[in-house]
């Protein structure tokens, strides 16, 4: 059972930071830029190039696009909330400063995916001023753990999560985590949840999930819209289809058109 949990959290740990992208595929056509800002932040032992392949695709759309950097492995929570609240405000700074605003009312969305989901909700939190502002949009969480995830539950008494540090420590589905501390969002916002798991951690969940995070945890009350897809929680970050879906709700509120 020691070495099976070792080779588990190896396996986490190499999921979450260390495949690269896919090949992307450039969308070339010129398109009338919106005047619009999307602010994309990476999830746990990450940084801003995981999100080169999402960026890229919402970018070629004509949005402006800003993506977050900032540490997540053997650091705090109050650490990686502190340094990605800098950043994030950085980003916002930037579009409200850029010259290419061509509207009367530009709008700043955000996508997280993962732990960025748990980042921009804590900050939007700590920032009413922008969410009560003409300037806000539109906000996707992409596999977010909003209620925590089992795999951190499965390690969370052992020495093992301590070595990844203390903000995979908070993920927990405890009622105290830090997911579960969050105030619910008063914005505008839609959740993607992955339906398709590694095999590795298919023990540790009672529910369908992404192999990191379950269906369940995903939800939130309020939500606009909600979609599951058949891809693993790695994978979400950098699936075209995914991104897709996150510039539907941007544009219309929904993931997938109504039926007639």
């Amino acid at each position: 059972m020691k070495w099976t949990a070792i080779l588990g959290l190896t396996a986490a740990v190499a999921l979450s930071g260390c495949s690269k992208p896919d090949a992307e595929t450039v969308d070339r056509e010129q398109i009338q830029p919106k005047g619009e800002q999307v602010v994309i932040v990476h999830g746990l032992a990450r940084s801003a190039w995981s999100m080169k392949n999402m960026s890229k695709g919402i970018e070629d759309q004509g949005y402006q696009v800003c993506v977050v950097d900032y540490p997540t492995l053997r650091q705090s929570i109050d650490h990686t909330l502190h340094e990605s609240a800098r950043e994030l405000s950085r980003c916002i700074t930037e579009f409200e400063t850029s010259e290419t605003q061509i509207t009367n009312q530009p709008k700043i969305h955000f996508v997280g995916h993962s732990l960025g989901g748990l980042v921009i909700r804590s900050y939007l939190a700590q920032h009413p001023d922008l969410v009560g502002s003409p300037e806000m949009g539109k906000v996707v969480f992409v596999g977010t753990p909003n209620h925590g995830s089992d795999v951190a539950d499965f390690f969370s008494d052992t020495w093992m999560l301590s070595l990844v540090g203390g903000t995979a420590e908070s993920l927990t589905t405890n009622p105290n985590s830090f997911p579960n501390s969050l105030p619910l969002p008063n914005y505008d916002f839609g959740v993607i949840a992955g339906t398709q798991t590694y095999p590795v951690f298919s023990g540790m969940f009672a529910k369908t999930n992404d192999g990191l995070v379950s269906v369940e945890s995903t939800k939130l009350e309020g939500m606009r819209d909600f979609v599951e897809v058949d891809i693993k929680h790695d994978r979400l970050r950098r699936d075209p289809y995914v991104t897709s879906l996150v510039l539907n709700f941007i544009q219309t509120d929904r993931f997938e058109p109504e039926s007639k």
